[in-house]
């Protein structure tokens, strides 16, 4: 009997062992399994806030609508279902100017040099200008025309391109009042374009031949037409305070949206999504983005003072 009790005994103490074995080993599993996933949430996140920017040069979307990009001197950034990221621009090359195409982009420098490149940055086309980026510069998303806006002796004149800067027509404009700060053109329409400045947004329908002005007596610091068939743009305003309108020409309509997140930053530049309706990304002077889905009624901010965040 006591050989019994005495194996049985062992046995227990053995089965004790094992359990207790058993649930050290789970616990570990359990902690590894924990670290693993911390590390994997936390490296998702610091992806996203790895990617900072600084004096965005030009902005635009996919041609699908599904891929936001920002141009730097130095930087092609991009964000897309919700997460940033960052590249060099290839060929060491260095950019001062970015417009936004359909097929891409056009990467610019003060040289003169204009290079047409896919989100991908393979080159499309290549030309060099005879001289400078001097004035304010514009890109019909979808006409693929060309816009430049030149001040000289008082007067304005307006060249546009439709064979990418290989020859260009002049349309002498009367001067807007106010000093020019932005030229913004259509992307559905070659003859629709906007002129903000100083004192106001001018807008036209024919080519500059006459303009009709809104928001006077206020400093437009950046615009961006829809690409409905109906002329229609955003445009921010500087001064005490930042405010964004959605104008309708047609209808001689400025509609004040509400701007309370951004008033004491000023909005640099808007950009309208081309394949999806009411949605809209605006940049300020200081590196915060928000975006719109239902046309500027509500804002989510993607990036914070330069820096991207994962998950918006």
């Amino acid at each position: 009997m006591k050989e019994k009790y005495k194996a049985s005994g062992a046995k227990s103490v053995l089965w004790v062992f094992w359990l207790l074995a058993a649930k050290i080993v789970f616990i570990l599993l359990l902690a590894g399994l924990t670290v693993w996933i911390i590390y994997a949430v936390h490296a998702a996140n610091s992806s996203g806030a790895g990617v900072r920017f600084i004096h965005v040069l030009g902005a635009g979307y996919s041609k699908d609508g599904k891929t936001l990009w920002l141009g730097t001197d130095k930087q092609l950034i991009t964000y897309k279902e919700g997460s940033w990221h960052s590249e060099k621009l290839k060929d060491s090359s260095h950019a001062d100017l970015f417009l936004a195409g359909g097929s891409g982009f056009i990467q610019m420098n003060k040289t003169g040099n204009l290079q047409w490149k896919t989100m991908e940055q393979d080159p499309i086309a290549h030309r060099e200008l005879n001289d400078s980026l001097e004035g304010f510069w514009a890109f019909g998303y979808k006409t693929g025309r060309m816009y430049r806006l030149q001040e000289a002796d008082g007067e304005s004149a307006l060249r546009y391109s439709d064979d990418g800067g290989n020859t260009w027509d002049v349309v002498k404009v009367k001067n807007p009042i106010g000093n020019v700060r932005v030229l913004e053109a259509s992307p559905v329409n070659n003859n629709v374009l906007a002129i903000g400045t100083t004192k106001g947004l001018y807008v036209s329908t024919d080519l500059g031949a006459h303009f009709h002005q809104f928001l006077k007596g206020n400093s437009v610091s950046s615009a961006a037409f829809s690409f409905s068939k109906q002329v229609a743009l955003f445009a921010a305003v500087a001064g005490k305070e930042t405010a964004l309108y959605q104008i309708i020409p047609q209808q001689n309509k400025s509609i004040n949206l509400d701007m309370g997140t951004v008033e004491n930053d000023t909005v640099t530049r808007i950009v309208q999504n081309p394949a999806k309706f009411g949605e809209a990304v605006m940049i300020t002077k200081h590196g915060d983005l928000y975006r719109t889905e239902n046309s500027g009624q509500n804002w989510t901010i993607i990036a914070k003072k330069g820096r991207g965040l994962n998950g918006n």
